[in-house]
C-alpha cells in the first residue's frame, strides 16, 4: 500500500500542475502586465486604477489562442445606465425612445483577468446574464475593479518579433486588468440600492 501511495504523489503532482498550466494567468510585474497567447507575448503597460459598475449588454469568453483579452463585455456605465432609466424605465427594449442613447453610449470593455478566480466569476456573470434574459428578460450588473491597461508590444515568441505596427488599429485601445468582478442585481442598481 505504502508503494502505491509513493507512486501515486508523483503521478498526481503532473497532473495537478498540467491542470494549473492550462489556464495560467498573466505575468504581473511592477510596471507591466504579461499576457502568453498562442504565438506571442503581449505587454501591457500598466495604468490608472479603475472601479466601475455596467449593466450588461452583451459579452463573449475570446477562446481563440492568440486572443489577447480573455473577455469582452458590452455595458453601460452604471451612472448613464441610471440618467436613461430615469426617463425611460423601459429603455432595454428597441421600441423605447431611450434605446438609441443606450446604444450610442454602451462600451466595449475588453478584460484581461488577474487569476482563475476572476475568470470563473466573468464566465458565471456572462452565463447569468444569458439566462437572466432567455427566462425573463432581466439584466445583470457586474462591478469590475483593477487598472487600465496599455497596449505596449506584441512580440512573436518563436523569432522575437515585434508585431505591435503591424496590428490592426482596432487592437490598439485600452484593455482592463480585473482583480476583482461581482454580479449585482440590476433592477437594485439602476433604482440606487447599489452604488458604484
Amino acid at each position: 500500500m505504502m508503494k502505491l501511495i509513493k507512486c501515486l504523489i508523483p503521478v498526481l503532482a503532473i497532473v495537478l500542475l498540467l491542470v494549473n498550466c492550462g489556464e495560467s494567468g498573466p505575468t504581473i510585474t511592477d510596471n507591466e502586465v504579461i499576457v502568453k497567447t498562442g504565438s506571442m507575448d503581449i505587454h501591457f503597460s500598466r495604468g490608472t486604477l479603475f472601479a466601475q459598475t455596467y449593466l450588461i449588454f452583451g459579452g463573449i469568453e475570446m477562446k481563440q489562442s492568440d486572443a489577447f483579452a480573455k473577455i469582452s463585455l458590452s455595458g453601460l456605465e452604471l451612472d448613464t445606465a441610471r440618467f436613461i432609466y430615469s426617463r425611460y424605465p423601459d429603455f432595454f427594449s428597441c421600441k423605447s425612445p431611450g434605446a438609441p442613447l443606450a446604444q450610442k453610449a454602451i462600451r466595449q470593455i475588453d478584460i484581461v483577468p488577474a487569476d482563475s478566480k476572476v475568470m470563473d466569476d466573468l464566465r458565471k456573470t456572462l452565463a447569468d446574464h444569458e439566462a437572466s434574459l432567455q427566462q425573463s428578460g432581466k439584466r445583470v450588473c457586474v462591478r469590475l475593479g483593477g487598472e487600465v491597461l496599455k497596449l505596449e508590444s506584441a512580440v512573436i515568441r518563436e523569432n522575437n518579433q515585434d508585431v505591435t505596427n503591424e496590428l490592426p488599429p482596432q487592437m490598439h485601445h485600452e484593455y482592463y486588468f480585473v482583480k476583482s468582478a461581482e454580479m449585482i442585481d440590476a433592477q437594485e442598481a439602476l433604482t440606487g440600492g447599489q452604488t458604484r
